[in-house]
C-alpha cells in the first residue's frame, strides 16, 4: 500500500534492535501507531503477540485483518444467503461481477462526474457499490466485526491500486495515472495465521498506553507537520462510509472534516510534551523503541534528554531515500536518516517531576523555609514579592520534568514567568501594569541573561478574568500566582510601620475593591478562567497570606479555597511559607490591652483539576 511514512524498508533494522533485547518468543509487541501494520504484521509473523493501535478508522481495518484476524473467516452466513459453498474466492467473485452499479458519494463527489478525478467514472461507482453492500451485509448481521473488516481491507487495499495520486491523498493527479486507468477488483486478503491473541485497537496512543503493560513497546508517531487524516482522507471516508451522516467535504479536492482526528505529533508545539507523556507512562514495558528521522519537529537532542531519564538509551540509525514528494528538487536532500532509539526503562521512575528521593521528601516538608529574596529582589522594592526560589521549587515539585506551559495571571514583576524560563518552560502571564511588565522585561535580559527576542508575547497586559480568551483551554500544565490580599496595600502597615505601595490605581485591579465579597466575586473569576485553560490532573497554586482590618479577621486561605473549589478544584493540600526571618522591625500588636497575633507565614493553596 502506498503509504508515506511506511517501515516496510526498515524491517530488517527494526528487527535487528528488537531482537537484540533477547526479550522473544510470545512476549506481547505493542505498536501505537500502526499505520499500514506492516512493522506489526512482521513481528507477528516472528511469533510475538502483537497489539495494534491506530485512532485513523482505515488503519483499525488493517489492524483488525492483519493483526487481529488469525485464521481466514468464513463468512457462514453470508455464503448462506448468496448460496455460496465454501470457497471465499465466490464472494469476490459475485462482488466483482455484480450487475447494477448504483452511484453514491465517491461517484457523485471524487470523480469526473463530480468534477474530481481521484476514481475513473467506473471505478467510483464500484466503489459506492461495494461499500454499500458491505455495510448493508453488517447491518443485517450477514457478516461479523472481522469479516466486516477483512472485507474492507479489500477494497481499501484495491482502492489504493487504482487511485490517481502520487502517494497521498491531499490532491489528485491533473492527467490520468496508468494505474488509475485500471479497473478495480477485489481481491482476497491473505491472512497471516498465528495461536497468540493479538489486539486490534483504535484509541488515542496516550490514553491507551495507561491501560495496557507492553513487554515491547514500539512507538512510530508521525514526524512532521503533515496530518495523517488528512493526506489520507479518502481512505478514511470510505472505511467509515457515509450511510449515517454523510461526511461534510470543502475545497477543489473534496477534503473531509478532519479536525477531530488531528495528531500532537504533527504539531512543533504540543509534540515533544505528548511524546514525553506517552513515554512516561510506557515505562512499564521492558523495551521502549522509537522510530523517529532527522526531519522530525522534535529536536534529536530533546528525545535523547527525555528518554535518559526513564533509562539506558541507545541510539540506532540507518539512512535511506528520501519521500520523494512532487514538489521536490533536486537541491533538496536525497537522503533521511532514520532513528531507533532503543530505551531500557529503570525499575522506578519518577513520572511526576524531576526531583530525587531526597528532594522530593524535603519537599513534602508542610512547612517551606529559606525562600527569602534575593539581593536583585530586594532592589526592586516590589510591594509583595513572590520569590524566584519559591517560584522555582513550586515547578521543581509540581510540574512534568521536560517542558510544559506555566500561567501566571497576576504576574506582576514576572517572578513565575522568570523561574519557568529558567526551568527551559513555556511562559505566560497577565497583568494590568504597563510599569510591571516593563520591570519584567528589564529583569528578564538584564538579571537573568534572557534574550529579549519572543519575551514581550509571554506578558499580556490584560485582566486575568478573560484568560481563556487568550489561551487555548486545556493547555496549561501549571498555574502558580500570588493575587492581591485584598486591598491591604492600600491600607497603612500595623505591625512593623512600613510604608505600603499598591500595585496600581486601576479601577479593575483587584487590590482596589473596597468590598471584600466583591473582593472575592472577583478572584473567583480569575480562578474560574484558570480551570478552563489548565489541563485535566493540573496544579492550581494560589500564595495568599489571612488579613486583619482592625477588629475584624478575614481567613483568605480558606474562602480562596472555598470559592475554588466551587469552580471545579479539588484541594489537595497546604503547604506554609515561613516568612519570618524576612520581618524585622515588628510590633507586640495589642499590647497590652488585646493579644493580636502576628502573622509572618503565608499560605500555599494546592489545588488541582480533576481529571
Amino acid at each position: 500500500m502506498r503509504y508515506y511514512g511506511a517501515k516496510t524498508k526498515l524491517l530488517p533494522f527494526i528487527e535487528e534492535a528488537v531482537k537484540s533485547t533477547g526479550v522473544n518468543g510470545t512476549s506481547n509487541f505493542v505498536d501505537l501507531f500502526a499505520g499500514t501494520t506492516s512493522v506489526g504484521q512482521h513481528f507477528k509473523k516472528l511469533g510475538y503477540t502483537v497489539y495494534s493501535n491506530d485512532m485513523l478508522e482505515f488503519s483499525y481495518a488493517l489492524s483488525k485483518t492483519f493483526i487481529e484476524t488469525n485464521k481466514l473467516p468464513t463468512f457462514k452466513k453470508l455464503k448462506s444467503k448468496l448460496k455460496i459453498k465454501d470457497d471465499n474466492q465466490l464472494i469476490f467473485d459475485y462482488l466483482n461481477n455484480v450487475d447494477e452499479l448504483n452511484e453514491g458519494f465517491i461517484f457523485k463527489n471524487y470523480s469526473p462526474n463530480g468534477e474530481r478525478q481521484y476514481f475513473t467514472d467506473d471505478n467510483a461507482l464500484k466503489i459506492d457499490t461495494f461499500r454499500t453492500l458491505i455495510h448493508e451485509w453488517r447491518e443485517s448481521k450477514l457478516i461479523n466485526e472481522l469479516e466486516y473488516y477483512y472485507l474492507i481491507t479489500s477494497l481499501l487495499r484495491s482502492v489504493n491500486l487504482v487511485s490517481n495520486v502520487t502517494g497521498t491523498y491531499g490532491a489528485y493527479l491533473k492527467t490520468w495515472d496508468k494505474r488509475a486507468l485500471n479497473p478495480l477488483t477485489l481481491e482476497q486478503v491473505p491472512i497471516i495465521e498465528s495461536t497468540t491473541k493479538n489486539k486490534a485497537f483504535k484509541r488515542d496512543a496516550n490514553e491507551l498506553i495507561r491501560e495496557i503493560k507492553p513487554d515491547l513497546l514500539y512507538l512510530d508517531p508521525p514526524y512532521n507537520s503533515r496530518q495523517y487524516a488528512s493526506n489520507y482522507f479518502l481512505l478514511e471516508l470510505i472505511a467509515e462510509g457515509w450511510f449515517d451522516k454523510e461526511p461534510k467535504i470543502y475545497g477543489k479536492t473534496g477534503m473531509r472534516e478532519y479536525e477531530h482526528q488531528k495528531s500532537k505529533y504533527c504539531s512543533k508545539v504540543d509534540a515533544f510534551n505528548a511524546l514525553e507523556d506517552l513515554v512516561l507512562h510506557g515505562s512499564k514495558a521492558k523495551y521502549i523503541f522509537l522510530s523517529y528521522n532527522n526531519e522530525g519537529v522534535i529536536d534529536q537532542n530533546k528525545i535523547v534528554k527525555a528518554m535518559e531519564r526513564i533509562g539506558e538509551v541507545d541510539t540506532l540509525t540507518e539512512n535511506h531515500k528520501r519521500y520523494k514528494s512532487v514538489n521536490q528538487t533536486a537541491e533538496d536532500p536525497q537522503m533521511t536518516f532514520e532513528f531507533v532509539f532503543k530505551l531500557k526503562p529503570k525499575k522506578t521512575v519518577n513520572k511526576v517531576n524531576n526531583l530525587t528521593g531526597k528532594e522530593w521528601l524535603q519537599n513534602s516538608f508542610s512547612i517551606w523555609r529559606d525562600l527569602g529574596k534575593s539581593e536583585e529582589e530586594r532592589k526592586l522594592k516590589h510591594p509583595a514579592i513572590f520569590t524566584v526560589k519559591l517560584a522555582s521549587k513550586l515547578i521543581d515539585t509540581f510540574c512534568k520534568p521536560n517542558g510544559g506551559l506555566i500561567l501566571d495571571p497576576f504576574a506582576g514583576s514576572g517572578t513565575t514567568l522568570i523561574a519557568g524560563l529558567s526551568k527551559e518552560k513555556e511562559v505566560i502571564g497577565f497583568d494590568l501594569s504597563q510599569k510591571f511588565k516593563d520591570i519584567f522585561l528589564k529583569r528578564a535580559t538584564n538579571s537573568y541573561g534572557f534574550n529579549s527576542y519572543g519575551l514581550d508575547s509571554k506578558y499580556v497586559i490584560n485582566d486575568s478574568r478573560f484568560l481563556s480568551q487568550n489561551i487555548e483551554e486545556n493547555s496549561v500544565d501549571l498555574c502558580i500566582t500570588s493575587p492581591p490580599y485584598w486591598d491591604v496595600l492600600n491600607r497603612k502597615r500595623t505591625a512593623d510601620s512600613k510604608e505600603n505601595i499598591n500595585y496600581s490605581e486601576d479601577f479593575e485591579d483587584l487590590g482596589n475593591i473596597e468590598d471584600y465579597n466583591e473582593f472575592l466575586d472577583a478572584l473567583k473569576g480569575v480562578s474560574n478562567e484558570v480551570f478552563k485553560v489548565l489541563k485535566p490532573k493540573s496544579y492550581y497554586i494560589l500564595n495568599v497570606m489571612d488579613l486583619r482590618k482592625k477588629s475584624n479577621f478575614y481567613p483568605l486561605h480558606i474562602d480562596a479555597i472555598t470559592i475554588a473549589k466551587e469552580v471545579g478544584f479539588n484541594l489537595e493540600d497546604l503547604i506554609i511559607w515561613d516568612r519570618q526571618q524576612e520581618y524585622n522591625n515588628m510590633r507586640p500588636l495589642g499590647y497590652p490591652y488585646k493579644f493580636i497575633v502576628n502573622k509572618v507565614h503565608e499560605y500555599l493553596i494546592i489545588l488541582r483539576k480533576p481529571e
